[in-house]
């Protein structure tokens, strides 16, 4: 037998990285959402949405009447698409890890295990629906985080994800969703209106830092259950909120191509 690769394994002596914060992770459909409650990036994952598609209009319209044709070109487009993905989210996951490094923050992600059971048939979805959240890489990119900040020595905390865009990270209430902009919300005890993904990663940064630091914060289930014991601490040290940076990353290549935008939470 021919043999057509080889596999090398390298291995080093890692001395993990003493960090002063924590870096929130927010993983959806069309944006991945890192930062914590004085800066907070979007990565924009639309274009992989785009792939998929295009992926499922090609296959439906290939013509030929032949099965073993058919299969071949559908294995073909797999293979393209699966290449195509990995290589957009290791340009995410680089630059999540090497901004973790220079700022000495620990990644904190919500543990997302069972997710899919959530849109399976018969859950009262549409197929297209469930078509795009079923084909969501939420944990190619994780992985791809984990095995890169190991390989620099960075601490990766996972913390329970319930509420974590729903909580008020300045009071704690739960927030509610404005009937106008569908991605916003809104908490009537302190005014605070702010995008949800934003909120989210302040929250997941925040409770990650928490469980670092005060493990008091854990419940039986490895969650923060501040809130509920009546000893919140706020996620906001003051209340303009954190900057944003928008990052498209089908243009981002050696450098770094970023739109700032401030207008993040209001009072």
């Amino acid at each position: 037998m021919n043999a057509t690769a080889i596999s090398i394994c390298v291995s080093r002596e890692i001395q993990e990285i003493e960090c002063t914060g924590t870096m929130g992770i927010d993983r959806n459909l069309r944006n991945v959402t890192c930062g914590n409650a004085d800066m907070v990036t979007f990565y924009k994952t639309n274009k992989l949405l785009s792939i998929k598609e295009n992926t499922v209009h090609a296959r439906a319209a290939f013509c030929r009447n032949d099965r073993r044709k058919k299969g071949q070109f559908w294995k073909e487009r797999q293979a393209r698409v699966g290449r195509r993905t990995r290589q957009y989210l290791h340009r995410i996951s680089r630059d999540i890890v090497g901004r973790a490094v220079r700022e000495k923050t620990a990644i904190v992600l919500e543990n997302l295990k069972g997710i899919r059971k959530m849109y399976r048939k018969g859950n009262g979805q549409g197929h297209r629906y469930r078509r795009r959240l079923n084909g969501w890489q939420f944990y190619e990119l994780q992985r791809q985080i984990e095995y890169k900040s190991q390989w620099v020595g960075l601490p990766v905390e996972f913390i329970d994800p319930r509420r974590t865009s729903k909580q008020c990270p300045g009071c704690g209430k739960i927030l509610q969703e404005d009937t106008r902009h569908r991605r916003k919300m809104l908490c009537r005890n302190c005014g605070l209106f702010m995008d949800r993904d934003v909120i989210a990663a302040m929250n997941i940064a925040h409770r990650g830092k928490l469980r670092k630091l005060s493990p008091r914060f854990r419940d039986s289930r490895g969650g923060i259950n501040e809130a509920q014991s009546g000893t919140f601490e706020p996620a906001m040290s003051e209340p303009r909120g954190p900057v944003i940076w928008i990052v498209d990353m089908s243009k981002l290549t050696g450098s770094r191509s970023r739109e700032l935008t401030r207008g993040t939470g209001s009072r």
